[in-house]
């Protein structure tokens, strides 16, 4: 039937633009970026809460307050 609508040619190319949709539609390494993104932020998440719940914050700041308290004395 197409035979009879469109010249081979353009049988050819329109054979090659559904095969690269295709391989476009199967594709999966777009999925496994965007797992691997979720995850870096989920981590990213869970060391903020840690750092804020465990208050080393102000831990820090008590060691420099420190340092500079010896610094200053000698």
């Amino acid at each position: 039937m197409f035979d009879l609508l469109i010249n081979h040619g353009e049988y050819n190319m329109l054979n090659k633009i559904m095969c690269k949709l295709n391989n476009f539609k199967k594709d999966e390494s777009g999925a496994s970026a965007i797992e691997y993104a979720v995850m870096a932020a989920l981590l990213v998440g869970v060391l903020v809460a840690a750092i804020l719940l465990l208050d080393f914050g102000s831990m820090f700041t008590n060691v420099t307050d420190t340092v500079n308290g010896v610094g200053g004395a000698g």
